[in-house]
């Protein structure tokens, strides 16, 4: 983006007053009502309690806001964070590695996917049971009301619809121009992360049923297949390609998406594997390891062959992670509660080769 377009998206931001609140995957975010039906229910994959860092983070750390969680960043070099009490979304100028400002709301997303290269940025507003798109340059799409029961991650097919996780209602949620179109019941009894892949939205189930494949044009259920122990997140990659984190059985596990589930690679991932990020260009795959405060990278040229180049040390709870797709700078989310909440900043030339 030229300099002069940039720098007018960073200061024609609008603040945006939205109402939710956040759910980790499986969890109740510490804020959000349980489902009735929560003593009967099978423990969901939650990410390790991170201990304190006993090594120096790499590269710059800058605070950001309260327990930061969701990020992403567009080709502009913006990064959205959801970040909560006070709840928010901060933008940050990743190159000048600074906070622009932070936009107030009266919740805060767990996940943050984006629509296109540079946004929007879609968030589910998880307690309100709201899902908005927020632009980079400050404008604001359709608010879609009642979206289900806590809406946890969304994201956009090819053909426009907008997929969603219903996670304390199961199945999954279809919304077009600001409005639910359809919903589809349990299973999957609680959704957690979902990732696009064509016309296809293909969900993670938190309780250990695997993975289920919707399209988002028929607004059907169109394959499932049981991997792994207990699945969290979910990151789209190229060629058909999805990383499952396999937070409870220690592994990443590789699917294509046909749309059926076809298994490619599992590269076993100490430390409670939960966020995940994606460089195109690259064919580089970002894991954090929630137990271990490290972050993963991994060579993804040959998907059946992945090849880890090493670990680096992160911020205290490294919950999320993107990749700046034009630069290759990381940044990484600290979402420890208190005075540790921050944003992690790892220039490309720090990563391993």
């Amino acid at each position: 983006m030229p300099t002069k377009t940039r720098t007018a998206a960073l200061h024609s931001l609008a603040v945006l007053t939205c109402i939710g609140l956040v759910s980790a995957c499986g969890s109740d975010g510490g804020g959000s009502p349980a489902p009735s039906s929560a003593s009967s229910t099978p423990v969901a994959a939650e990410p390790a309690v991170a201990p304190t860092p006993t090594t120096r983070p790499i590269g710059t750390v800058i605070e950001v806001g309260n327990e930061p969680e969701g990020v992403q960043i567009g080709t502009s070099g913006i990064a959205a964070v959801g970040v909560r009490r006070p709840d928010g979304i901060a933008l940050v100028d990743v190159a000048a590695r600074r906070l622009i400002r932070t936009v107030s709301t009266q919740g805060a997303p767990r996940h943050l996917e984006l629509a296109g290269p540079d946004g929007p940025v879609i968030l589910p507003l998880e307690t309100a049971d709201i899902v908005t798109t927020m632009t980079f340059d400050g404008r604001f799409g359709p608010i879609a009301r009642n979206v289900g029961n806590l809406p946890h991650d969304v994201v956009l097919t090819s053909d426009g619809t907008y997929v969603g996780t219903n996670e304390h209602g199961g199945g999954a949620l279809f919304i077009r121009d600001g409005r639910v179109i359809a919903s589809l019941p349990a299973p999957p009894p609680q959704p957690g992360g979902v990732a696009a892949v064509g016309r296809y939205a293909a969900m993670a189930d938190v309780q250990g049923n695997g993975v289920y494949v919707y399209d988002g044009t028929t607004r059907t259920e169109v394959a499932r297949k049981q991997i792994g122990v207990r699945l969290t997140h979910a990151q789209a990659m190229s060629d058909g390609l999805v990383a499952f984190a396999d937070t409870d059985g220690s592994a990443v596990l590789v699917e294509r998406i046909t749309p059926q589930v076809v298994d490619v690679a599992r590269i076993p991932t100490a430390g409670k594997p939960y966020g995940l990020g994606w460089q195109v260009s690259t064919k580089t795959l970002f894991v954090t390891s929630t137990a271990t405060n490290t972050l993963q990278v991994i060579d993804m040229s040959d998907p059946a062959r992945p090849r880890v180049r090493g670990s680096v040390p992160t911020v205290q709870q490294p919950n999320s992670v993107s990749a700046d797709p034009t630069t290759g700078t990381v940044v990484v989310t600290g979402s420890a509660p208190g005075e540790a909440s921050s944003l992690q900043i790892i220039p490309a030339d720090l990563l391993p080769r």
